[in-house]
């Protein structure tokens, strides 16, 4: 610990006053109580100079290259207990920034690095703002992520500076823009190049001093302007923003429309009649169910990144080349996910046809996200070079991680990981993508066993942000440092679960898919049981999911299961019924429902003539149950088991791994809300009426009969 004080002033000898942010023993510069108090503080003396002739200009700077302000501090937003508590703490963040904007000298923001949160409300509370040309240089408000809205002043302030269709943009998808994007919104006035960045920002200080700077109008087209300037104009923004954020939401987030609201009413007030409705605003929100269930998930998703120990963490490498073996959609994904963070990648098939795929997948997925604005369309091509196709085994002598991305069979894959250990440097990490296979047995087939472990992505893999690291007995915790700073480094959340079939999330998620298949023996028709579980929040229903996963797969998935674990994974009968008849799902066009080009076209009506006429309807009460409450079940016997070390993991691998909705806190939170004795009566009483695979474990009838929580 260090006594170093988390923001300095230091005036130079051209008068020009540099407050510098950096939070001692911090990665990044956080926004909690007591550097806003210091920064308030800060102001007062900034004010008294100011007073006597210096400084001339105000300069706020990052003292951690490459990082400005991440924000608030997230762990004071979930200790908020009712919303006047959270409305004074906007409140006295906006008096705060408030101060700062009315200093009677040129104040301007130096942006290095991220920006995010309440950084980007400092930032705007500035007259003007600088970015570094560094490509980590981005500017946010993320808070409707959190389940609340920019309380600081950002919501009042972003709509004014960059406009109304820019700021709603912003604010309710919680997304941040490149430097460039930025500049061109006039969010900021200059890109500075970061190699120069202190010199070109103390020359930009002195020109604004002597009058030199003439700040660039933002143009807007005739069609903004009638938009944005006219009444009509704007019920039209408001209206179609409040649809997009109710289709998106489906109401289950509150935060973007209470964004909405919050604009609405204060865009045309003076700034000192517009703070207090956007800080009741956020008090509320900071008080809610969702914003407490959303902010534990971030938590939990920042911890997960810690997990090994700092330890355990310093002993890995950076990954300054990788390579992954097998083009298929999976190979060439994490090649294309690795190329677009700036890592050279070897891309290796055995099959020139296969790698060619590969490499326009890759290409493909580069060009989509540049056109998406992800980095600047003249980086595509850039990033697409990194990528380095091949048949042989030329230049692994370089590389610090391999991926193995082959085809799901164990010979293969030996034959792989024996045949690249060969080629590659001794330090090298062998990184199995499997999702089903034991990690170990591959491992037992290496030189250096030390250096095996699992990495497994999911598909899409540039969408999917959750990756399961595997360790066995024998990986080293070099290797394993290794896998978890690289994961981390490609904007993916780590998460360490055991050598036991399934890992975690596909092993919680085949009783989902098999009930599916009970249920429409049962008597529930495809669309109900999907709507049943889109209802609770999940991002698509069982049936549709299996189509995507495909009945090939997911038989052979169900078969794997039944074997690991017996009774309770014993499959349904129709996955492999339909299968039987040439349904393979989205990939052939046929399975629950009929694809026609890649598009759902609806339900296909011959499935019912396949099942038994006599079936009975089922509830939507009791498809939500028989479902999720197997999920719970299973969950309780991998903690008993250890696949993960504890249920905040478990939570947020779910909502990661599978889209279990966000706003529920997780599936173990959610079982919080029903309680455990309720539980343990509902399977009791399922599984009197559908069999063993609803017998409660061991640790849920423990939990129930102690009074206990899952998630504690």
């Amino acid at each position: 610990m260090t006594d170093t004080p988390p923001i300095t002033l230091e005036i130079d000898s051209d008068k020009i006053a540099w407050l510098t942010f950096d939070m001692p023993d911090s990665k990044v510069n956080l926004l909690d109580t007591a550097v806003m108090t210091l920064l308030d503080r800060r102001v007062s003396e900034l004010e008294s100079r100011i007073a006597t002739g210096h400084p001339v200009a105000i300069v706020i700077q990052s003292g951690k290259p490459g990082s400005f302000i991440a924000g608030a501090d997230v762990t004071e937003i979930r200790g908020i207990a009712d919303a006047e508590e959270g409305r004074a703490k906007a409140a006295e963040g906006q008096r705060i920034f408030r101060r700062l904007d009315r200093l009677t000298v040129p104040t301007i923001a130096a942006i290095d690095g991220a920006c995010m949160g309440g950084g980007t409300e400092l930032a705007l509370s500035c007259q003007w703002r600088l970015a570094s040309d560094r490509s980590s240089t981005k500017l946010g408000l993320p808070e409707v992520r959190l389940g609340i809205i920019p309380g600081f002043g950002g919501s009042v302030r972003l709509p004014r500076l960059i406009g109304l269709q820019r700021a709603l943009r912003m604010i309710l998808t919680g997304k941040s823009v490149s430097a460039a994007q930025a500049l061109r919104w006039g969010l900021v006035d200059k890109i500075v190049r970061v190699d120069s960045f202190h010199d070109d920002v103390r020359a930009f200080a002195m020109d604004v001093v002597l009058g030199q700077v003439k700040r660039t109008e933002r143009r807007s087209s005739l069609r903004d302007r009638l938009l944005e300037g006219t009444g009509p104009g704007r019920r039209v923004l408001f209206s179609g923003a409040r649809k997009q954020a109710l289709a998106t939401s489906k109401g289950d987030y509150p935060a973007p429309l209470e964004a909405i609201r919050v604009i609405e009413r204060t865009l045309d007030l003076q700034i000192d009649e517009a703070l207090p409705i956007e800080a009741e605003a956020l008090g509320r929100l900071a008080a809610t169910e969702v914003s407490n269930n959303l902010v534990r998930l971030f938590i939990l998703g920042q911890s997960a990144k810690k997990a090994l120990g700092e330890d355990v963490l310093s002993q890995g490498r950076d990954v300054g080349r990788a390579a992954v073996l097998g083009a298929g959609v999976m190979g060439g994904g994490i090649a294309e996910l690795i190329a677009a963070h700036d890592v050279p990648v070897i891309l290796k098939d055995i099959d020139q046809g296969a790698l060619d795929t590969g490499l326009r997948h890759a290409n493909d997925l580069l060009q989509k996200a540049g056109a998406r604005g992800v980095f600047g369309a003249e980086e595509v091509g850039l990033k697409f070079a990194l990528i380095h196709g091949t048949l042989t085994y030329e230049k692994f002598d370089d590389v610090d991680l391999v991926i193995e991305a082959v085809v799901e069979r164990l010979p293969v894959k030996q034959s792989v990981l024996r045949e690249a250990e060969a080629e590659l440097p001794e330090h090298a990490v062998f990184a199995t993508n499997t999702s089903s296979l034991s990690v170990k047995d591959l491992a037992d087939a290496a030189g250096r066993p030390q250096n095996v472990v699992g990495l497994h992505f999911f598909n899409p893999v540039h969408r999917m942000p959750l990756v399961e690291i595997i360790r066995t007995d024998r990986s080293s915790d070099a290797a394993l440092a290794t896998a978890f700073r690289f994961v981390s480094a490609l904007g993916k959340t780590p998460i360490l679960v055991a050598d036991r079939p399934g890992f975690l999330v596909n092993r919680l998620l085949a009783p989902y898919l098999n009930e599916a298949g009970f249920l429409v023996e049962d008597g529930a028709g495809v669309a109900e049981i999907d709507q049943a579980l889109t209802r609770f929040g999940m991002p698509m229903g069982p049936c549709r999911l299996l189509d995507e996963v495909g009945f090939d797969v997911a038989e052979h998935v169900a078969k794997e299961m039944e074997r690991a674990f017996g009774d309770r994974m014993q499959p349904s009968a129709v996955v492999g019924l339909l299968k039987g008849e040439g349904r393979l799902g989205r990939k052939n066009g046929r399975g629950f429902y009929i694809y026609v080009n890649g598009k759902e076209k609806g339900v296909d009506r011959e499935i019912a003539r396949t099942l038994p006429s006599d079936r009975k309807g089922v509830s939507s009460e009791e498809i939500v149950d028989r479902s999720l409450l197997l999920i719970v079940n299973e969950a309780m016997h991998a903690l008993s088991e250890k696949v993960v070390s504890s249920p905040g993991e478990l939570d947020l691998a779910m909502v990661l791994g599978t889209g279990f909705p966000p706003f529920r806190g997780g599936l173990l939170k959610w079982a919080d809300s029903r309680g455990a004795p309720e539980i343990l009566d509902r399977l009791r009483e399922l599984e009197q009426a559908h069999g063993p695979r609803f017998a409660p474990a061991p640790g849920l009838v423990a939990l129930a009969e102690a009074g206990g929580s899952f998630t504690s």
